[in-house]
């Protein structure tokens, strides 16, 4: 049977492998700058296909889209079309898609609940929430043509993934916030958790969000995401984000504490390391 490999590369970004099958979360690599993030962005595709390198990828069977924020769908689209993935988000991931001139690329529009098959796995999307203080709410309804302001990318329909495959099981769960009940009858040999503005919650929220994805899943392993400086290139090291938008010293306490009593092996992934 073949082995599962897993690979973070900054934000929300996940590769799930076998060798010959592969999935990828959001696909995030442009991280353009602050500046640019001000008034237009685009996707950088000298910056994409280092990262892909860098991931030992050439083809992949899916790009999911956790949600339609910059930081997610930017390259997602691009990064599909270099792969021969089909992109798989929501009715505003598609929108994306179709205003970067790609409308005639695969895309599967996913339904909560409902699996798909890319390769050897079977994705279920499984309905979540945006973390607290969503900037772009809503639907995009348009085609976004490039280059774009930051702000056209509102949230869509927002996604966990549960990725099942012969070899073992894996969640990837973008976003930190919860459907109470959400991830209930699912399993999950490795969990990546989102943890973006975690830190400013209280510690009962903080044991309430663990209870409801770490949890209710019950994996060996967790991986800690979307907790760094998204316009910082993949170029330099990985920087937390700064006390003004989160306490990564809060989520970490509050973490190793449950995942202690739970003996799940918790850490932050190295970027590019297979796992």
């Amino acid at each position: 049977m073949p082995e599962l490999r897993t690979a973070f590369a900054g934000v929300s970004t996940v590769l799930v492998t076998d060798g010959t099958s592969s999935v990828l979360a959001d696909g995030f690599f442009s991280r353009p700058s602050l500046l640019k993030m001000a008034t237009r962005v685009a996707p950088d595709r000298g910056r994409i296909d280092d990262a892909l390198h860098r991931l030992g990828v050439t083809k992949l069977d899916a790009v999911l889209v956790a949600h339609s924020h910059v930081d997610h769908v930017l390259d997602a689209p691009v990064v599909a079309q270099a792969t021969g993935a089909t992109l798989a988000g929501s009715s505003s991931t598609r929108k994306v898609q179709e205003g970067y001139g790609l409308a005639a690329e695969p895309f599967e529009e996913l339904v909560p609940g409902r699996p798909v098959e890319f390769g050897a796995f079977t994705v279920t999307p499984v309905d979540a929430l945006h973390s607290a203080g969503d900037r772009v709410p809503g639907e995009i309804t348009e085609p976004v043509r490039l280059p774009a302001r930051a702000k056209a990318f509102k949230t869509g329909r927002c996604y966990s993934f549960h990725l099942a495959h012969a070899a073992g099981k894996v969640l990837v769960h973008a976003s930190a916030n919860f459907v109470p009940g959400a991830l209930a009858g699912y399993r999950a040999d490795v969990v990546y958790l989102g943890i973006g503005a975690v830190g400013k919650q209280t510690e009962r929220w903080r044991e309430e969000y663990w209870r409801e994805t770490v949890g209710a899943v019950r994996p060996k392993r967790v991986r800690l995401i979307h907790w760094d400086v998204f316009w910082r290139p993949l170029s330099k090291p990985l920087k937390r984000l700064p006390k003004m938008f989160d306490d990564l010293g809060e989520t970490m306490a509050t973490f190793e504490r449950l995942a202690e009593a739970d003996g799940v092996d918790l850490a932050r992934p190295e970027l590019w390391k297979a796992e």
